[in-house]
């Protein structure tokens, strides 16, 4: 009896220290909870190729083609890329009714006709070749006129210098000198065209993007005041370049001519702008 009343005691005692020293342990902080990582950033897209951008890389395959050279690795590099290119028109007014690009405005009628018919290079053997697919139904596409010229605008021409008044007593050979630099410049031949724009149709494939020789074409009512001036008119060609590791491909028989390149690509807009960059027309595919 005796026994069992000391061990009672015991465990209280027991029993009160625990008590005692869980009271006097200081009360546990809450856990910190770990910082939040931090959101994830979607890089936005590089902005599309330009005129400037596309012309230098056409022309780096262009030396490296006629240079027997590798692939340039930085042209390989723009494979999917999206473009927007601009190709300036009607600089010098109304072009011939035979020419791909051009306008035409009835100052009577106060109506502007616009219009773009793609090259058809479907049959031409350096097409074909540059296109390097087995079986090709069409080729399509714009030639980039000028590609000398980075700027999307129409080159400014500056204007042919006053003549000068003669002074009195001039002699003979101040005449015919006068005469000669009042002669008219020496008609260069036209320079051909090097650098196109194509899209590839192969067979089997869809033909909603086709034109078959149908030109973009919109006629606008225009009044007076609107009439075109000598800034002309911009086709503008977007889209994306080919996914191919070569998106652009050139070819040169002889390292003493110039390579012709074409620019391989998928059309999504085609449209007309007059020279503040306002559209007038649009076809989206």
């Amino acid at each position: 009896m005796a026994r069992a009343l000391r061990s009672r005691r015991r465990f209280a005692c027991g029993g009160l220290l625990l008590l005692l020293a869980a009271c006097s342990r200081p009360a546990q902080q809450a856990e910190t909870p770990p910082p939040a990582p931090p959101p994830k950033t979607i890089p936005a897209p590089p902005p599309p190729l330009g005129r400037a951008e596309l012309i230098a890389a056409a022309e780096a395959v262009a030396a490296s083609a006629a240079a027997g050279e590798a692939y340039p690795a930085a042209a390989s590099a723009l494979s999917g890329r999206r473009f927007s290119l601009r190709l300036p028109f009607g600089c010098s007014g109304p072009s011939p009714a035979d020419a791909p690009v051009r306008y035409r405005y009835d100052a009577e009628r106060g109506t502007l006709q616009l219009s773009a018919a793609p090259e058809i290079w479907t049959d031409a053997e350096w097409a074909r070749a540059l296109a390097g697919v087995g079986n090709v139904e069409a080729i399509e596409g714009f030639w980039i006129r000028r590609p000398w010229l980075r700027t999307e605008n129409c080159p400014v021409v500056p204007p042919p210098p006053a003549d000068a008044a003669a002074p009195a007593g001039e002699d003979v050979a101040g005449e015919a000198e006068t005469q000669q630099a009042e002669a008219p410049p020496v008609a260069l031949p036209p320079s051909p065209e090097t650098l196109g724009v194509a899209r590839v149709f192969e067979a089997g494939g869809s033909r909603l993007l086709r034109r078959g020789g149908r030109p973009y074409e919109v006629t606008r009512r225009t009044e007076p005041a609107e009439a075109p001036g000598p800034q002309g008119f911009r086709l503008v060609l977007q889209g994306r370049l080919s996914a191919a590791s070569d998106p652009i491909r050139c070819r040169s028989d002889s390292p003493d001519r110039r390579p012709i390149c074409l620019l391989l690509v998928e059309f999504d807009r085609v449209a007309f702008e007059d020279p503040a960059g306002k559209t007038l027309a649009e076809w989206r595919a």
